[in-house]
């Protein structure tokens, strides 16, 4: 006859069980122990099971003061906030968008796993980069029984691309300017004058060009010497940023000559500008040579607008008129010539 079953006797593996758990907990232990990368494990209730070796050294805190407490955040953050892990176990994956907005992504290679980057500056002084995964941890049933935090120190990358973007801005900088006046050279000036031609024959709106010519430069470079012109450069520099709008643009187009783009201006509007330019230019004092006695250079300006469909050629060559018609007119003066095509409507194609 068959012995009765005591039906009170629960199955070793029920999902309520802790076996396991504890068997989770073995195979992580021996998975992370003489790993390498720092990582934590917690369970359901957010309470640390696993604080490895390499996180100790990482977070200057020792495993046997945390295991059984949810005080894992005091590793990565002045105050508390949820890890990773802790928005996991509690389901609510929802909120990472939330907490590590435009740093994070869902990992390509584990299931229930993200991804993130992130600053933490309360890590040893000035703080890490660190690039962390959490991920589900689920029994042989599919229960979500903890999660995992992997976290690897990504500082020195990090910083080393942080110089390498630097750098090449640095490089970019100095590719387009003028070395001496810290303005754009004439190379970003044609780059330059190309977009803003498109956009005025795109949208219809008006274009001013100025070309500024220092008088009687080469007089003043003979009689004083390179250093003391290098001065009067510099300082037509200094003068022409004091007068431009964010909107506008100058360059160092050369020897004593300079450019300036004016987006969304007529040449009415650069007249006036340009006079500013030539009137401020003017009161400057120099003293070549360390003279007692003050001198003042002036510069000449010749203004022209686009015309709808003229290209750069012909917009340069016309600028280019305008000033030497200045330098004939008697210098230390702007000219401007409307063109017909200036007075004309200038409709959006």
């Amino acid at each position: 006859m068959a012995k009765p079953v005591n039906s009170t006797k629960k199955p070793a593996n029920l999902p309520g069980d802790k076996q396991p758990l504890r068997e989770g907990e073995q195979l992580l232990k021996a998975s992370f122990k003489n790993s390498p990368i720092p990582a934590f494990v917690i369970g359901k209730d957010r309470s640390i099971i696993y604080w490895n070796g390499a996180l100790e050294k990482m977070s200057g805190i020792m495993a046997e003061d945390v295991i059984g407490s949810k005080d894992h955040w005091k590793a990565f953050y002045h105050e508390y906030r949820p890890t990773m892990a802790d928005l996991i176990v509690n389901e609510r994956q929802g909120e990472i968008s939330f907490w590590y907005m435009g740093k994070y992504k869902k990992s390509d290679l584990i299931e229930d796993a993200y991804e993130a980057t992130d600053f933490f500056p309360a890590l040893e002084g000035e703080g890490k980069w660190l690039r962390f995964t959490a991920s589900a941890l689920k029994d042989s049933t599919g229960t979500l029984i903890g999660a995992v935090e992997t976290l690897e120190d990504i500082t020195g990358r990090k910083l080393a691309e942080d110089a390498l973007r630097e750098s090449e801005a640095r490089y970019r900088t100095l590719s387009i300017t003028d070395a001496l006046t810290g303005l754009y050279n004439s190379r970003q000036f044609y780059d330059q004058l190309r977009l803003e031609i498109e956009r005025a024959d795109r949208y219809g709106h008006p274009l001013s060009l100025l070309l500024l010519d220092i008088d009687n430069f080469k007089k003043f470079n003979d009689s004083y010497g390179h250093l003391e012109g290098d001065v009067v450069l510099i300082r037509l520099g200094e003068v022409i940023r004091r007068c431009l709008r964010k909107t506008d643009s100058a360059y160092r187009f050369g020897g004593e000559e300079f450019t300036v783009i004016l987006p969304e201006t007529t040449g009415d509007a650069a007249t006036i500008l340009a006079e500013r330019i030539r009137e401020e230019y003017e009161n400057e004092d120099f003293h070549p040579l360390d003279s007692l006695e003050s001198l003042h250079e002036t510069v000449s300006v010749g203004v022209a607008q686009y015309i709808p469909q003229e290209g750069v050629n012909p917009f340069l060559k016309r600028v280019d008129s305008s000033m030497y018609q200045a330098k004939r007119q008697g210098k230390n003066q702007v000219f401007f010539r409307k063109e017909q095509g200036n007075t004309k409507k200038q409709l959006p194609h």
